[in-house]
């Protein structure tokens, strides 16, 4: 039994970091402690099977961890609700429709949103590809909105061209196959950069312009979108494209709970840390993934950091409860990429070394199964 005066630790946003901690308080719970999860879902979304889930290589639920079972299984309190801000004063996680949440010990792990800094369009005018949770479904109710106008071809535009937007773009074909009835479509792809690929090596970043420029995927480089409206997306050079289906995916900022935070940011508005993962400002807040960047780490916004912060973040958080020191979080110089181009085969990108083949798929699919089957929680 928990007495009254255990310590609270709360996990906001259970994303790829946090997920790690509610896995391993399922193995060994922290002594006198207890466990709350905040989500503004029952189910968590492993980023990597995504593009796997478009291309029909997953079923549309291998891609979701079941939040309820797992903190049921950790003893843990799971609370379904958005989140609206944390209030530092009275140490509580803030709701619009739920009571305060109060906590000793609070690790942010809310993740991103896509960039639509600068980017004039209403809500319906696009399908942004967070949050995850809908993503698919959100981009099955916009096909069938086109099927019943009536459309003969439909044009695509993914606002950018990083990794994700590549998966994305590369992958589409066969969902718009399954779902949109075998309407004729074309994809084009609006990046910022003077090229697509950012952050891959010279030899894949060349390698992925092949493959994408192979399926025909017209692309636009050197300019921003300023505009998204009925038919058309505008760029900051006047050009215009026609679409029918916008799906943006461009770069990283701060959901709206991190927004409202009143802790220190980086200059994009993500909250600060120390190498520990504790935040600049209040030492019992931790900030991870997406949500959180290290002081002068200058790490991108990738899920692979999120992962590897996870061990990590469960050793300072049984840490500092303890009153032991903090082990601090060296974030690797360089990873292993791997790239779902949606033929079955993944394109690998790690030191400098690049292949596109059929095993580099495999290797992929047993990384991530291997990943998610962490968090399968066995009934009965």
């Amino acid at each position: 039994m928990q007495s009254s005066d255990d310590r609270r630790i709360v996990l906001l946003g259970i994303g790829h970091t946090n997920a790690h901690v509610l896995d391993m308080w399922r193995r060994e719970p922290i002594a006198r402690a207890r466990l709350v999860c905040v989500s503004g879902f029952a189910s968590a979304t492993y980023s990597g099977m995504l593009p796997g889930t478009l291309s029909g290589q997953y079923p549309p639920g291998t891609l979701e961890i079941e939040l309820r079972s797992l903190a049921q299984a950790a003893r843990a309190e799971l609370v379904v609700e958005p989140a609206r801000t944390v209030d530092m004063e009275t140490r509580t996680v803030r709701f619009d429709d739920h009571e305060p949440v109060p906590f000793d010990v609070l690790s942010v792990g809310a993740g991103s949103v896509p960039n639509r800094a600068g980017i004039d369009a209403s809500p319906g005018a696009w399908v942004p590809i967070k949050p995850m949770q809908t993503f698919l479904m959100r981009l099955y109710e916009r096909l069938q909105e086109l099927r019943r106008d009536g459309l003969k071809a439909i044009r695509v535009v993914v606002i950018g061209g990083g990794v994700g937007g590549l998966e994305i773009s590369l992958c589409l074909p066969s969902y718009l196959g399954r779902v949109a009835g075998g309407t004729p479509h074309a994809i084009s792809i609006i990046d910022a950069g003077e090229r697509i690929g950012g952050g891959l090596s010279p030899r894949a970043r060349h390698r992925v312009e092949s493959v994408v420029a192979s399926r025909g995927v017209e692309v636009v480089t050197g300019t921003r979108v300023t505009r998204v409206e009925d038919g058309a997306v505008v760029c900051a050079d006047g050009r215009r494209l026609p679409a029918d289906l916008v799906v943006l995916a461009a770069g990283a900022a701060p959901p709206p709970v991190v927004e409202n935070m009143t802790l220190p940011k980086d200059p994009r508005g993500f909250l600060l840390t120390r190498d520990t993962l504790q935040s600049t400002g209040p030492a019992n807040v931790f900030a991870v993934g997406d949500s959180g960047t290290v002081a002068e780490a200058g790490t991108p916004k990738a899920g692979v950091y999120a992962v590897r912060q996870g061990p990590v973040l469960w050793n300072n958080i049984g840490a500092l409860v303890r009153g032991e020191p903090l082990t601090p979080y060296e974030p690797q110089h360089d990873f292993l990429r791997l790239l779902n181009t949606g033929d079955g085969k993944a394109l690998m990108d790690y030191k400098g070394w690049t292949a596109h083949a059929r095993w580099c798929w495999r290797f992929k699919d047993y990384l991530d199964s291997r990943f998610m089957a962490r968090f399968r929680v066995t009934r009965g």
